[in-house]
């Protein structure tokens, strides 16, 4: 049930002509990475619009044909630092899952949601390199859609650190059918843009700083809006 997205400052957005959408969690399908991709609400469309903004996605998923094609024809690009840096060049907005594959092979339902974002620091470097804000989006739901078995969990992690893919187990709705979701509210929360000085080669330090104000920022937005979203009992966990 995916419901109409809470937008926290939508004038501010969009008064903002480049920025960095960076998405969590990515959850088992990265349904909330689609959904900012497709633009499925209009008010998001609004202050948020798809034509001046390009999605990162991995690598590895360019070298599959026929989804390359899908790819690209939704506006993603490789997620490599030439395609950011030239993106950012043009004018682009972006978006990403900082959390990747990491995460995605640790999705699991429960009141526990663990973000894998601690070392996550790229998006905060272009951004700092290219003096744009960052904008939290939160997907509640997202991690609820599914189980996920621990079957053979060393050897996919092996695979998943090794090749960048990771090979999910999930079960959920009509029994706990495997790749059948639960059926649980989904709820958007796009926050306030994280306002970024311009530093042309930010050092680790400054990167460090300004990464810890994200987190602070994106904590704080899981938490005013938890409880509206549908799961006041649940708690946010950085690894």
């Amino acid at each position: 049930i995916v419901k109409k997205p809470i937008i926290e400052a939508a004038e501010e957005l969009t008064s903002c002509s480049q920025c960095i959408l960076s998405v969590h969690p990515h959850g088992v399908l990265s349904l909330d990475h689609l959904l900012t991709v497709i633009a499925y609400d209009p008010e998001l469309e609004r202050v948020l619009p798809q034509g001046r903004r390009s999605a990162l996605s991995a690598g590895v998923l360019f070298k599959i044909p026929i989804l390359r094609e899908v790819l690209l024809w939704t506006g993603c690009v490789d997620a490599g630092g030439r395609t950011v840096d030239s993106c950012l060049k043009a004018g682009l907005s972006l978006s990403v899952v900082p959390g990747g594959e990491r995460e995605q092979l640790l999705a699991q339902r429960g009141n526990t949601e663990t973000l894998v974002l601690k070392n996550r620091k790229g998006f905060v470097k272009y951004a700092l390199r290219h003096g744009i804000p960052l904008v939290p989006v939160y997907c509640f739901g997202e991690n609820q859609l599914y189980w996920q078995s621990s079957m053979f969990f060393k050897v996919r992690s092996w695979i998943q650190r090794t090749l960048g893919v990771a090979v999910v187990l999930p079960y959920g709705g009509c029994g706990g059918l495997p790749g059948v979701p639960v059926s649980v509210p989904i709820q958007l929360v796009v926050g306030r843009p994280l306002k970024l000085p311009k530093i042309d080669q930010p050092s680790g330090v400054e990167i460090a700083e300004y990464h810890a104000k994200y987190m602070e920022s994106l904590e704080a937005l899981f938490k005013r809006h938890r409880g509206v979203a549908g799961y006041p009992d649940s708690e946010l966990v950085f690894i």
